[in-house]
């Protein structure tokens, strides 16, 4: 060998050193960054144990004296002095190679096998398993005369596509399948892992293509004429792959992407490994490409398979590498190739690439085994979590590291202590921002306390000393977030809460929206002191249902009020929670010898997972509106209906606010007969209102939207005058109306007006019924309802208890007031006749009143059977559909006179 060819062959294999640089960019960027560090270690080490193995037994093997053409018997442990040049240089040479081959497995197991298996499995690789291959293909080159036996049957390899790649790849694919994939790699869906640096990969694959130059170009052996085109057509080869994947990319998975573009430069380089020498320049351009999709394929089969292979090893360097070596018969210039025909060369390389095949899975199966069952293959579950960096290595994340502190910070709530920078590592601007944040917190604190330590001086000069303005400041900040009556906190502190739940949050918040029945009542009736007193013990007993430091109470306005409960239970637990909340809020308050009575309506919902606590209080909000539309003294859940149905209700409300200036408040007249002679007694007035765009609507409708707006005490005023105003109007008609009841609320009750409008327009005394309901005898303030009815009646002014036996009064009570008539309610008619219980209770009710004087009106007649059943129990008056329906004035006169000229009274 000529000292050029020496020269050449040491060259080249510095630069095939430098495919380790390639390998180590390529893997250390596809793996993630807490296993960059152990994969890149793996590629240092097994330089160093190969060569060593390599230059004690692998190189005797690979190139020693033949036995039989199996492996070689001489060259071990090379002394390597100053006159062994050829032999040193072409032991150099291919030591590279060993290393490359080795290489190749430690990318396809990264992120889960562990360093001293990997180690122990790249020693069995390079002293056995690749020199014997070798051995079989390229014996004849050195020490040996003797041809290994396959390069006798006329294999051909020129480069090691299948005496370096494929050994490769068959090693990786045996320590991929008896590792396993990595944790979460195949679950229901494939689950790609994002590398630590793509930029790393990508410099990587140069680092590989330049190498390859050297690793092909060096092949030859010696430096002559064809070394350059050699080098040419590896790089055409690799253009070839690239090209493919582009195109691949581009048309199956819509997108270039990275890894399979790096893959099909690499497949294009192996696939021309073997047959570099004997191609032409779209020989090597056609290999490659194919060379590509091929790798694609073995790509799309091993995700198939599930069998997990980190950076596409066993399909750029065994698949690519098998059809390289298959080309060399179908591309190769057969006048070069020992063969007669390319069939028959064809046979030669696949008999090679099988023989290749069982030597390396059949060798290494067992190693694996063997390593796996004693515990040095895979990496444990807890490891491949944190990383083998951390695990094996002990090397700290940087970015880890810092974000530990930093929740150190947190927890401890240190803003003086500053986070440790390490201007090595890449994390350090993180450290050094952090730092300055805390800075500039830290200076703004400084500021306000120095402006705040100048006002206190001042304050102290011109009023009092540093405590207490100290003190003063204390109440200033809690008087801000909190109300001064109850103690509770306000709006500003439920804002704060709320979003400090909702970032916090692990369980669930209950927000509960609470609202006082009948306050304005209270407040009315017995003033300002007595309304702060219920304010004061709702409070209290609010605050006596939460727990201290989880749960919060707030009174966001007069008779508001918001818990925030921290919970973890379903829809079921809360309401019955809310409905505990209720009967401990609607216990009677003790005003010196008056008991108050309010009640309390709830709406509440749970808040969802990142939900903002806005839209939680508005959505209990809703559901509190619909406690309060559907009868108060409730506990109300949210339901996704709410919204509408509020929205509805806002418009009924602004339309009701609109009634009284648009004249759409009206009354219809319904009459009252004697139960024995069927002659009327009167009539009832009833209240409707016309809406615009629904039509007539009922008492039911209306009555709950005055309540919720206040109007009510107005709404009774204008009925009182369209009441005044119709009975005129039938004096005028000639109707001789012995009497008309009006409804009266208990908030009309306690308007001093009323008296006075009583007076005014009152004909004669005891033709003028008010009606009360019976549940006015158990709500707040029932003293002064009885009161009011004492006065009412001593003006002449009869008084009737309406929708009686409905409610939870007692009858022996309401009967003490000595009314002037009970009207039953319409429920305890329909099958009088033939249901003798019914009958019986009725019956019951009208002895028990007429045996205080007082006479009995039953409503909601419709039937003969049912007022005849009705005469025989008692009743003194009868009401409903069988004698008249309600009817507007002008119809009540007409039906009026009718009855009046007609001898039959029976029915109307």
């Amino acid at each position: 060998m000529s000292d050029i060819s020496e020269l050449w062959i040491i060259l080249c294999a510095l630069i095939v050193l430098d495919l380790q640089c390639g390998f180590l960019c390529l893997e250390a960027g596809t793996v993630r960054a807490k296993n960059a560090g152990n994969v890149a270690l793996k590629n240092i080490s097994d330089i160093c144990c190969v060569a060593t193995v390599y230059w004690l037994v692998g190189f005797g093997i690979m190139f020693g004296a033949s036995a039989g053409g199996l492996f070689g018997t001489t060259g071990f442990f090379l002394p390597l002095d100053n006159s062994s040049g050829e032999t040193a240089a072409l032991f150099f040479f291919q030591l590279a190679f060993a290393a490359t081959a080795a290489t190749i497995v430690s990318g396809a197991v990264a992120e889960r096998e562990r360093y001293v298996g990997y180690v122990i499995y790249s020693l069995f690789l390079g002293a056995l398993v690749y020199p014997v291959v070798g051995h079989w293909v390229w014996s004849g080159a050195i020490l040996s005369e003797t041809q290994g036996w396959l390069q006798q049957t006329g294999f051909h390899d020129f480069a090691g596509g299948t005496v370096v790649h494929s050994v490769g790849g068959w090693a990786a694919l045996v320590a991929i399948c008896i590792v396993g994939p990595r944790l979460g790699r195949f679950t229901h869906v494939r689950r790609r892992f994002e590398g630590s640096s793509t930029a790393m990969k990508a410099l990587g694959a140069v680092f590989l293509w330049i190498g390859w130059g050297a690793f092909n170009g060096g092949s030859a052996l010696f430096f002559g004429e064809a070394v350059g085109p050699i080098i040419a057509r590896t790089t055409i080869g690799a253009a070839g792959g690239g090209v493919a994947a582009i195109v691949i990319s581009l048309l199956i998975y819509r997108y270039p992407r990275v890894d399979i573009i790096i893959n099909g430069i690499l497949a294009g380089l192996v696939a021309g490994t073997a047959g570099i020498d004997v191609y032409d320049a779209t020989d090597a351009f056609l290999v490659g490409a194919i060379g590509s999709v091929v790798m694609v394929m073995a790509f799309e089969v091993l995700e198939a398979f599930k069998i997990d292979d980190v950076v596409a090893a066993v399909p750029v360097h065994l698949a690519a590498g098998i059809w390289g070596t298959m080309a060399v018969a179908l591309f190769g210039d057969m006048t070069v190739l020992p063969a007669t025909s390319r069939f028959e060369q064809l046979g030669i390389q696949v008999w090679g690439i099988a023989s290749v095949g069982l030597w390396v899975t059949g060798t290494l199966i067992p190693v694996a085994l063997v390593l796996k069952n004693i515990g040095l293959f895979r990496a444990a579950k807890r490891d491949e979590v944190r990383g083998l960096n951390l695990a094996e290595n002990h090397e700290h994340n940087a970015l880890s590291e810092v974000i530990q502190q930093i929740r150190s910070h947190h927890r401890k709530g240190e803003i003086g202590t500053r986070l440790m920078i390490e201007r090595s590592n890449e994390n350090s601007a993180l450290a050094i921002s952090f730092n300055g944040v805390l800075d500039k917190i830290e200076g703004e604190i400084s500021t306000q306390l120095q402006r705040l330590n100048e006002e206190r001086e001042m304050r102290v000069l011109a009023e009092n000393s540093f405590s207490a303005l100290r003190k003063v400041q204390e109440e200033s900040a809690w008087a801000a977030r909190h109300d001064a009556l109850t103690g509770l906190g306000n709006r500003v502190l439920l804002e704060e809460v709320s979003n400090s739940s909702n970032a916090l949050q692990i369980g669930g918040i209950l927000y509960v929206a609470i609202d006082l029945d009948r306050f304005k009542d209270v407040n009315d009736s017995f003033g300002h002191e007595a309304g702060d007193r219920v304010l004061v013990t709702i409070a209290d007993r609010l605050r006596a249902r939460l727990r201290r430091g989880q749960d919060f109470a707030f009174r966001i306005g007069g008779d508001e009020f918001i818990a925030l409960v921290d919970f973890d239970g379903d829809e079921g637990q809360a309401q019955h929670y809310c409905d505990d909340l209720v009967d401990a809020l609607c216990v009677p308050t003790n005003f010196g010898p008056t008991q108050l009575k309010t009640g309390a309506s709830i709406g509440f919902a749970i808040a969802n997972r990142d939900e903002q606590g806005v839209e939680t209080r508005r959505r209990a909000d809703l559901a509190l509106y619909e406690a309060k539309a559907h009868g108060r003294n409730r506990a109300v859940a949210y339901a996704s209906t709410m919204g509408a149905l509020q929205d509805e209700r806002l418009e009924m409300l602004n339309d009701f606010k609109l009634a009284f200036e648009r004249a759409e408040i009206s009354i219809q007249l319904q009459p009252q007969v004697c139960a024995q002679s069927r002659d009327v007694l009167g009539c009832e007035v009833l209240a409707r209102w016309e809406h615009p765009k629904r039509g007539r609507l009922s008492p039911d409708v209306f009555l709950p939207l005055a309540e919720e707006l206040g109007l009510t005490a107005r709404l009774d005023a204008r009925i009182f005058t369209l009441a005044m105003d119709a009975w005129a109007d039938m004096t005028a008609a000639g109707i001789d109306m012995p009497g008309i009841s009006i409804n009266v609320s208990v908030q009309r009750l306690a308007d001093p007006a009323l008296l006075a409008d009583i007076k005014e327009h009152l004909p004669f005394p005891g033709t003028l019924t008010i009606e009360i309901l019976e549940t006015a005898f158990i709500e707040d303030g029932s003293e002064d309802v009885q009161d009011r009815i004492w006065e009412l009646k001593s003006h002449g002014v009869n008084v009737e208890v309406d929708d009686f036996g409905t409610g939870n009064a007692s009858i022996a009570g309401v009967l003490e007031l000595r009314p002037d008539r009970l009207k039953i309610d319409r429920v305890f008619v329909p099958g009088i006749d033939q249901n003798r219980e019914r009958g019986n209770l009725v019956k019951g009710m009208i002895d028990m009143a007429h045996s205080v004087g007082t006479e009995v009106t039953v409503e909601g007649v419709e039937t003969e059977a049912e007022a005849a059943a009705l005469v025989a129990a008692g009743a003194d008056a009868l009401q409903g559909y069988l004698f008249g329906r309600p009817m507007h004035l002008p119809d009540f006169i007409t039906w009026m006179e009718k009855r009046e000229t007609s001898p039959q009274k029976l029915s109307g």
